[in-house]
């Protein structure tokens, strides 16, 4: 199922809202620049030359003239588009439309922005402040209404642009991602499924040439190449394992038939004769382990799944091996409870919990402790615990004493060949489950994790 809006889509469509966002407002800057830009200029070049013209006239005319020019045309008159005032030295009006020099304007020449009041309500001025030759000072500019006016209705205009192409963008964006994540999932779901041991599993191809189809198309030609290797070898090995196991027990039955014809004066002899029996008897149990797996591992085994009363396998398994322990002096304790039910094989659950009893009894010191535990599991099932507080397994060999004939260090000098774990991590992975190795400070903590999938006429 194709999440719509998965963490990390939502991060990357903030993402590009973010940069379309950005690029919008530069774009903005841009324009305003150009077009607010030329109408400063304008506007500057206009006062400046119109209050040049009023110190001409002072020049030429004087300050009586000119101050009666001014109060002519602009003394008790609303301010419409032009702001004026002139003023004497200590800066008291002498003719203009404004009654007072305002507080904001030094007396140092240069440009300033005044708030007015006009007829309309208040609104803002550009002014430019000069001193006359006769030491008067004169204020002169024009009124922003319309310049702010403008400027609002470009942000409108381009909020009104911008907004629906942000929607679009990020409807885009989403669009791409799901498109993109439908493929990506889908390569997920295969890659879990070969993971868990499903080599015929395929990546979907959609046959349009993308380069995802085009890569889906290559990860499936790998895979085929892969299962081609991988069976090979697996056929190879359970062919061996197969074949040799006829002529293993053929030897096995001639040795015990000679030993049942030696003299009974030769010990010795007979003695090398029980210990080559012991060793067929390991080759054949080792290869019998090799047929299960490869049981295990195709899911041939899944056909004899069942509901499974998995306390009552459990218990019967922990009894099987409450002798050994007890011969070691080791302290077997049980925590399970009365009911819970899984679907499975019975005997595969037994075995694997048979298999981590049994390397723990192994590694654990005489005099130690080994603890079973069952419950149910987060995600339901159930959850397998055994732990010990023997050397427990070094966190760089972990991973590897899963693999098939692997063995540490510590485990060279005992029976095995290295299947155990094997068996219980293909197991737990039949079951929809895994096998989880952790410390236990000391020792060894191993989970084993079984599902419940559904049984249909009896079978998964």
């Amino acid at each position: 199922m194709i999440r719509f809006l998965p963490p990390g889509t939502l991060r990357q469509a903030v993402v590009y809202a973010g940069a379309v966002s950005l690029l919008l407002i530069g774009l903005a800057a841009w324009i305003w620049s150009i077009t607010a830009g030329q109408v400063d200029a304008q506007l500057t070049q206009l006062i400046e030359a119109e209050s040049y013209s009023v110190l001409v006239a002072i020049r030429e005319g004087g300050r009586e003239k000119t101050v009666a020019d001014v109060a002519e045309r602009f003394n008790h008159k609303p301010i419409m588009n032009q702001v004026v005032l002139l003023a004497d030295e200590a800066l008291r009006p002498l003719a203009g439309n404004l009654n007072e020099w305002p507080e904001s304007v030094s007396r140092v020449e240069g440009w300033h922005t005044i708030s007015i009041m006009r007829e309309p309500g208040p609104s803002e001025a550009r002014v430019l402040h000069r001193i006359m030759p006769d030491r008067s000072h004169l204020l002169y500019g024009y009124d922003l209404t319309d310049f702010l006016a403008g400027r609002k209705a470009f942000i409108v205009a381009f909020m009104g642009v911008s907004i629906p192409l942000l929607v679009t963008v990020l409807l885009l964006g989403f669009f791409i991602r799901r498109s993109l994540l439908g493929q990506i999932d889908a390569i997920n779901e295969a890659a879990t499924a070969i993971m868990h041991g499903n080599l015929k599993e395929r990546v979907p191809e959609r046959g349009d040439s993308t380069e995802l189809d085009l890569l889906s198309a290559t990860i499936n030609r790998m895979l085929d190449h892969t299962e081609n290797l991988v069976g090979g070898i697996t056929n190879v090995s359970n062919s061996i394992a197969h074949d040799l196991r006829t002529p293993l027990a053929e030897a096995r039955a001639r040795f015990e038939r000679l030993i049942s014809k030696w003299p009974a004066s030769d010990e010795a002899a007979k003695h090398e004769i029980e210990g080559g029996i012991a060793d067929i008897d390991k080759l054949i149990r080792t290869f019998n382990a090799l047929m299960r797996l490869a049981q295990i591992e195709t899911g041939a085994r899944q056909s004899g799944f069942k509901s499974v009363e998995l306390p009552h396998v459990v218990s019967e398994t922990v009894e099987f091996y409450q002798l050994v322990a007890e011969q070691k002096g080791l302290d077997l304790i049980v925590e399970i409870p009365e009911h819970l039910r899984v679907t499975g094989d019975p005997s595969l659950i037994a075995q694997a919990v048979g298999n981590l009893i049994d390397n723990a009894i192994k590694y654990t010191p005489r005099g130690g402790r080994i603890g079973v535990a069952l419950s149910t599991g987060a995600d339901g099932g159930a959850t397998v615990v055994v732990d010990d507080n023997g050397p427990g397994i070094p966190d760089a060999e972990k991973a590897k004493v899963t693999t098939r004939f692997y063995r540490g260090d510590p485990a060279r000098g005992t029976g095995g060949a290295g299947l155990g774990l094997s068996l219980v991590a293909a197991i737990a992975s039949l079951h929809g489950g895994s096998l989880t190795l952790a410390n236990n400070y000391p020792g060894l903590r191993a989970r084993l994790t079984l599902q419940t999938p559904t049984l249909v006429g009896g079978h998964v």
